[in-house]
């Protein structure tokens, strides 16, 4: 039989268990187009970031990232490319981009030429494993869905864990192409974006 003391302990101990939660706020995307062509010297490497993030996510009770179960969705429309303190964060050239150039980027975006924003008007990740190799190193496995296309992606991922505040950080490239999405050019391919980009994933899940 339990003594009351212990019993009481015990009790309180279960009850200040929190669930993990995810803090939208400080939990960004973005991506990173790189320019191409001959006409490449004109033109802009560009970073765009997602305004607009909803979602959800969990860990077990000890926080292990081998458990994290993640959701989160993108309003296609909320993205806001090249804004200096993002192109700074990211490591692009310290060149500011007119905003008129700005709005050109983002309409080009959103067009039916590139995202179709009308017609899919989300953009979807998906969390589906996380697991340690022997090295020791995490790799996910997530599912995104661009462009109504969803295809699985395989990335490392990196956790900084403590008693309170889990943060997750993971890139990876893909091309638009596999999505349907064909890389602007413009100036009969003088002025392009590559195929490939880049992906980058911040997370910070709170109790």
């Amino acid at each position: 039989m339990l003594r009351l003391p212990f019993a009481v302990a015990l009790v309180s101990t279960v009850a200040v268990a929190q669930p993990w939660t995810l803090d939208l706020p400080a939990t960004e995307l973005v991506v990173k187009v790189w320019k191409a062509g001959a006409g490449a010297p004109l033109a802009h490497d560009h970073v765009v970031r997602a305004g607009k993030v909803s979602g959800k996510a969990s860990l077990d009770d000890a926080g292990k990232p081998e458990s994290l179960a993640l959701e989160l969705t993108v309003e296609a429309a909320s993205l806001v490319p090249d804004e200096p303190e993002a192109r700074r964060k990211y490591h692009l050239p310290n060149t500011p981009v007119p905003e008129n150039d700005r709005k050109k980027i983002l309409e080009t975006l959103l067009s039916d030429a590139q995202l179709d924003a009308a017609k899919f008007p989300t953009i979807g990740f998906i969390v589906s494993k996380v697991y340690r190799e022997e090295s020791g190193a995490l790799q996910c496995l997530g599912k995104l869905t661009l462009h109504g296309v969803t295809k699985e992606l395989l990335f490392p991922i990196k956790v900084k864990a403590g008693d309170q505040q889990v943060e997750g950080d993971a890139s990876v490239r893909f091309k638009t192409s596999d999505f349907g999405v064909k890389p602007y050019s413009a100036a009969l391919g003088l002025i392009r974006n590559k195929d490939e980009v880049e992906l980058v994933v911040h997370v910070v899940l709170k109790r």
